[in-house]
């Protein structure tokens, strides 16, 4: 894991312990900060790493476009909604959709997902949600 993710980690622990995890965006960032620790601790797939992060930002869309967590709005629906509420940007929309076609692609061989690739996703992922927190 590059030194820039781990601090990024530190920072997120440290933010959690005082901003909280019962938000949407608290949430998202936990089950992300989970991903980073699982990839670091070797206990992750990268193909694992790709769902959660996916997933996290699913759920977090969900939760701020006030819609039931077992809604069937998947992801690019919700990129949709979001860009049209203005919550993310146009180059946040490719990349959410990048992360989630990755996830959809790799299904079936999950570690075939290159490791810059998960760590791109993951500090991106972290990133947006913590503008929003």
């Amino acid at each position: 894991m590059a030194s820039d993710l781990q601090a990024l980690f530190a920072n997120l622990a440290e933010k959690e312990g005082f901003k909280g995890h019962h938000s949407p965006e608290g949430r998202a960032i936990r089950t992300l900060s989970r991903a980073l620790n699982g990839i670091s601790s070797g206990n992750l797939s990268r193909g694992d790493v790709i769902v959660l992060c996916d997933q996290a930002v699913e759920d977090w869309l969900k939760a701020r476009c006030k819609l039931s967590p077992w809604s069937s709005y998947g992801l690019p629906e919700l990129i949709a909604q979001a860009l049209e509420a203005e919550w993310i940007t146009q180059p946040d929309a490719v990349s959410l959709q990048q992360i989630h076609d990755a996830r959809c692609s790799h299904h079936d061989a999950p570690a075939d997902v290159p490791p810059q690739e998960v760590e791109s996703a993951l500090e991106f992922c972290i990133r947006l949600i913590e503008r929003h927190w």
